[in-house]
């Protein structure tokens, strides 16, 4: 059945490993402890999130816990984004608020800042659409950005994303009410482009 997007995900295996030229997208593991409090600790990758920067390791690893739990429940696929060579965490790429009835979900995704401006985080959602619009068979991917966020703009338009709208003042960051930018992209979009 085309929209049996939950039984498609209660029937994987094992966690989904992804392979590109450059990245691969795993599994997290509590080994990622130390990059992942580094990711999120961090104010410039923090800056247009709806939360704080980390303070403590220990958030770090509540969210890699909370990761391996979403997974095992099957509500989200959150990948660690890992340099393909050495295997060093570089990211997160997430598949969530998955949607079977209208076959959609959402993405989102970080990078260590020392890595912006190499499309590695392009690399990294284009392999998780690749996936999840053939595995999971889903009609429709949607992205929610602070339309400030210049880089994550142009990463999306670039992948053939298409921004559907602006949402005044959705969310807070701090103290400052922020807009929110939805972009949406369609299988038939993603399978229709030069690649």
């Amino acid at each position: 059945m085309p929209g049996d997007i939950h039984a498609r995900l209660a029937a994987l295996p094992a966690f989904p490993a992804l392979t590109g030229a450059r990245v691969r997208l795993r599994e997290p593991r509590s080994d990622d402890a130390d990059a992942v409090f580094a990711l999120f600790a961090d104010p410039a990758v923090m800056r247009y999130w709806g939360s704080a920067p980390m303070r403590s390791r220990m958030q770090a690893e509540g969210k890699l816990e909370e990761m391996r739990e979403a997974f095992a429940r099957r509500e989200a696929l959150d990948w660690i984004v890992a340099d393909r060579r050495s295997g060093a965490a570089l990211g997160t790429c997430t598949l969530f608020r998955f949607d079977a009835r209208h076959r959609r979900a959402e993405v989102g995704y970080a990078l260590h800042a020392s890595r912006w401006g190499q499309g590695l985080a392009t690399e990294a959602v284009a392999l998780a659409l690749d996936w999840s619009l053939r595995t999971l068979g889903l009609h429709r991917v949607e992205a929610d950005i602070d339309p400030r966020n210049e880089a994550s703009r142009r990463l999306l338009l670039r992948l053939g994303f298409r921004s559907e709208g602006l949402l005044r003042q959705r969310f807070f960051i701090g103290e400052d009410a922020t807009d929110s930018e939805l972009f949406g992209l369609l299988a038939q979009e993603w399978r229709g482009r030069d690649r």
